[in-house]
């Protein structure tokens, strides 16, 4: 799953570019450059760290991580922000080329000289898809910056869907009925035919349906899915003292006590086998039991998704005591699921992919994005 404070229920081998968008150049450099650039391992020069700021491009050098660029530069919403403004280059938060240039976002997010990233398309176009009755949209709220009916237009993620649905059938009728019981979604409420379609949930690989739980399988087994919306990146934290803080890959955590938020998924550490023997996983009853119980050493490493992550160690003030994983930060796409069995499925998918195909061709994705982040940094 998926919310924040209730449910959510790329190391470098978790490479896959959902959005069709990121396409990385072949023969930029060695591989041993590709690592030492991923991993962090070699340090920046004076020149190369001052060129890192607000309202630029900048060209990636040996060295660089992601999350050391926005911190550098200063990006509000940390690299998530600057992934976001980098779909078009970055198909992974950790594999960084030599020679890419990516865009750093305004104070206010925006992009340098119109620099609206044009993200290639997901989908083949498509006609719209005939109407049909009213279709019932199930979210939630208390999950910022993407849903929450205190938000402008229900949060980022309920203003995307609204737009994709908007132009995939101006005729189309729909409703966003936000219920926060957010455990009963994917059980009960969806299953059931009392709603049509929910959001957002992430995905798992579905071709690897066999290695997943029961709770986490139902998502391919009893579930259609849409194009993803938005990728986010899931990042990991330690603390400046920690043993675990040199870590560059999931087996280097082997030993330690991970915590995430109770309900949050746990597809993707399944996929690296951070998974008992190996660790152990507390789900604490919210994120910031996480952050208190990391402080009190009874954990050693939060992990959920990095926007909302950051901003909740800096409202505790621990951003000097908190150190971000960068390397192992895995890309985890979010999507509109339908229950298999709505005999409507394929109109609906219809309708979502081919506006949301149009949001991203335009530049409105991004815009939207920004604008929604930033509302939700400022406050």
């Amino acid at each position: 799953m998926l919310l924040k404070g209730h449910e959510m229920s790329e190391c470098l081998d978790h490479l896959s570019d959902p959005m069709g968008s990121g396409k990385m150049r072949a023969g930029a450099l060695n591989l041993a450059a590709v690592v030492a650039v991923s991993a962090g391992l070699m340090s920046l020069s004076a020149t190369e760290v001052a060129a890192q700021s607000l309202c630029t491009t900048y060209t990636v050098a040996l060295g660089d991580t992601l999350s050391g660029i926005a911190g550098t530069a200063g990006v509000r919403g940390g690299f998530q922000v600057l992934f976001n403004a980098n779909t078009g280059v970055l198909s992974s938060p950790n594999l960084l080329e030599v020679g890419q240039v990516l865009t750093i976002p305004c104070e206010d997010g925006r992009l340098p000289a119109s620099r609206v990233p044009q993200v290639a398309a997901v989908a083949p176009a498509a006609p719209a898809a005939p109407a049909v009755r009213s279709i019932r949209f199930l979210t939630g709220s208390g999950y910022a910056p993407f849903t929450d009916e205190d938000l402008p237009g229900g949060g980022l993620y309920t203003e995307l869907v609204t737009r994709a649905m908007e132009l995939g059938n101006p005729d189309q009728e729909f409703r966003v009925i936000f219920v926060n019981d957010w455990g009963s979604h994917l059980t009960e409420l969806l299953p059931t035919g009392a709603f049509d379609a929910g959001f957002p949930w992430f995905l798992p690989d579905c071709t690897k349906v066999d290695n997943l739980s029961e709770s986490n399988a139902i998502r391919c087994t009893e579930f259609d899915a849409s194009a993803p919306f938005y990728d986010a990146l899931v990042g990991y934290y330690t603390l400046k003292d920690s043993p675990y803080v040199a870590a560059t890959t999931p087996q280097q955590l082997y030993g330690a006590t991970l915590c995430r938020p109770d309900g949050w998924f746990s597809f993707d550490l399944e996929a690296v086998e951070l998974v008992a023997p190996n660790i152990e996983l507390v789900f604490a009853a919210n994120e910031e039991k996480c952050w208190e119980l990391l402080q009190k050493g009874e954990v050693d490493v939060v992990t959920y998704d990095a926007l909302p992550a950051e901003d909740d160690y800096t409202d505790m003030g621990m951003t000097d005591s908190v150190v971000n994983l960068s390397a192992l930060a895995t890309k985890e796409t979010m999507h509109v699921l339908i229950p298999k069995t709505n005999p409507n499925s394929a109109v609906y998918l219809a309708t979502l992919n081919a506006g949301l195909e149009q949001l991203r061709l335009s530049g409105e994705w991004f815009e939207v994005v920004r604008r929604q982040i930033q509302a939700t940094v400022e406050n």
